[in-house]
């Protein structure tokens, strides 16, 4: 009876433990077996290109192979990691640890070439295969680095563009489903599935990469001859916003290379003069003066508790507006911006954009230092007209200055032009408005002051052959770490600038120019930036095919004539042959006048 009821107890115990697995809990069981069987392999998908504004490539992912292996199939893990050190980039002691893992997957190298991969199989090691990845390369190597940004190996944006719009580049990874045996291998006829992965869009930059390129080159160039410790260069066109090119170079180790922070929208720095034109057109829209009007400039103005004078030594001078932007004159200056006053002043600054970061939204922009005019000293108003005591951005000035080109619209900056989907599909970005600041009048006005700057004032080396160029020069002192800017020491650093405009008439390109610390044989704007201005200048209208002055005016003049209708023309022509009769027979009477016939 003990006997029989111990079968009966274990024969219960067996029935129920089957109800348990079959009828009370099969998913769980199901999905155990499952695991141990199924393998999921993630897709990973193509990562969008970064175009130029005319389709070139500036960044894309391509295919490479990445050497793997499952150690549970590896026999002699010492052996193995031995024969794969001899091919890879990887250390044997790290690869015998790799290999001796017990894991079902490890990488011995990613991302290698397609030689490295085929000796890696030529080994004919049991466990080791190869994948496909996909890594990010540049076709112009480090150039426009700045704004692209990086990715890691995993082909994720870290930083720049490539972080903003790591979403919208990466698209949506796949899946492969297999089912694989006790050791790992893959059972013939056993279970598979694939999901495509969705490959990402491609984005498309206002940047062109010719112009960026040769941005990149004469900014090195540049500031290697004026002893720079570092540069940047910005071209917009002020009609759109649409930054063509942003390049920022640095010092290291005695050698210009290319920086790898985007400076034009992350630098803050004091502008000094170009500030000049900002703080006129202000006194322009008040109606306080017209660019005609004089005023007594001395060589020296006080205010507050400071004296300020101008760079270079003079009397008392009947100056008008005109005449003190073209001598960059800041006892002028400072005169005008007392009359202005604080409040306006401050608030035509904030108009330009400065004291906050710009519609570019880019990582790490910086805003630049403006005061709210409550906590400005008696000194705040004459520094801060003439470019000191405050700081900006590039981007911030080449906005403010595409402000004045662009007949007193300032346009808001822009990095983007849109994004192509995988049919090829393009989207443009929607555009912040443009806003008026200044009256166009004004803007004109300014631009033909700022043209006689170029034309013969202090920034005669920015002239570009056959173009007028309306620009203005900077030269301003660098403030340093422990406060001041070392005028007692007399140990000055200076930050040196050029912005240019062109052609003056009708702006299609405006550029700046920054030079930190030049040295002092070349430390001002006309100097160490204005030259490098005018060749990249040379270059830009050329790749933008903007005609000269004389292309325009023999474009103007075909329209006229292919306007005209023949009758029109044979009117013309007999309008200029009576207007020349009656031209001589005026000449004729005034001679006869004047010899009392």
């Amino acid at each position: 009876m003990v006997t029989g009821l111990t079968f009966l107890l274990i024969a219960g115990a067996l029935v129920w433990r089957l109800v348990s697995l079959q009828i009370l809990e099969p998913d769980r069981y199901l999905a155990h077996g499952a695991r141990q069987r199924i393998s999921t392999i993630e897709l990973p998908a193509a990562r969008g290109a970064i175009l130029d504004r005319n389709g070139v490539d500036l960044a894309l992912s391509v295919p490479l192979q990445t050497i793997a292996a499952n150690p549970r199939l590896i026999e002699d893990p010492i052996r193995a990691a031995r024969a794969l050190a001899q091919i890879a980039d990887t250390d044997v002691e790290i690869l015998e640890q790799r290999l001796a893992n017990g894991k079902a997957f490890v990488y011995v190298e990613r991302q290698v070439s397609e030689d490295v991969a085929e000796a890696a199989l030529a080994l004919d090691l049991n466990g080791v295969f190869t994948i496909q990845e996909r890594a990010r390369v540049r076709p112009g190597e480090d150039s426009a680095i700045a704004l692209l940004g990086r990715t890691d190996i995993d082909d994720t944006g870290v930083s720049g563009l490539e972080f903003v719009f790591d979403e919208l580049l990466s698209g949506t990874p796949g899946e492969l489903i297999v089912e694989t045996g006790a050791r790992g291998s893959t059972i013939p006829g056993g279970e598979y599935q694939i999901e495509p992965a969705a490959l990402g869009n491609d984005l498309v930059l206002s940047i062109d990469r010719s112009l960026q390129f040769e941005a990149e080159r004469l900014l090195a160039e540049g500031v290697e001859v004026a002893g720079g410790e570092a540069g940047i260069l910005i071209a917009m066109d002020p009609k759109t916003g649409e930054i063509l090119a942003s390049a920022a170079v640095v010092r290291e180790d005695g050698e210009i290379n290319a920086s790898s922070e985007h400076r034009a929208a992350t630098w803050s720095y004091e502008p000094g003069s170009i500030m000049k034109p900002l703080t006129f057109s202000a006194v322009l829209d008040s109606g306080l003066g017209a660019p005609s009007s004089v005023r007594e400039v001395p060589g020296w103005v006080h205010v507050h508790d400071s004296d300020f004078k101008d760079s270079f030594p003079h009397d008392e001078e009947q100056w008008s507006i005109a005449d003190i932007l073209h001598r960059s004159s800041n006892v002028g200056t400072i005169l005008w911006a007392v009359d202005l006053g604080e409040d306006r002043l401050y608030e035509r600054l904030l108009d330009f954009g400065l004291g906050r970061s710009t519609e570019l939204d880019f990582p790490g922009e910086a805003s630049g230092i403006l005061a709210a005019v409550g906590k400005w000293s008696g000194t705040s108003l004459p520094t801060i007209a003439i470019g000191q005591g405050v700081a900006v951005t590039p981007v911030q000035m080449v906005t403010a200055f595409s402000t004045i080109a662009n007949g007193g619209q300032r346009p808001a900056p822009t990095l983007i032009l849109g994004t192509r989907d995988t049919t090829g599909v393009f989207q443009p970005v929607d555009r912040a408005p443009t806003e008026q600041v200044i009256q166009p009048e004004s803007a004109r006005q300014l631009l033909e002051m700022l043209e006689r700057v170029v034309e013969s004032g202090t920034g005669t080396r920015g002239q570009v052959p056959g173009y007028r160029v309306a620009g203005k020069t900077g030269t301003a002192w660098k403030p340093r770490p422990e406060g001041g800017y070392g005028e007692g020491t007399g140990n000055i650093d200076y930050v040196a600038s050029f912005v240019g405009m062109l052609p003056a008439e009708d702006p299609e390109l405006v550029v700046l120019v920054v030079v930190d610390e030049p040295a002092l044989s070349t430390y001002s704007g006309g100097r160490a930036a204005a030259p490098i201005f005018a060749e990249f200048a040379q270059f830009a209208v050329r790749q933008r095919r903007i005609p000269s002055e004389a292309e325009r005016i023999g474009l103007e003049d075909a329209g006229r004539v292919m306007a005209a209708t023949p009758a029109q023309i044979v009117a013309l022509e007999a309008a200029e042959a009576l207007a020349r009769e009656e031209a001589e027979r005026s000449s004729d009477e005034v001679a006869a006048a004047s010899t009392g016939g």
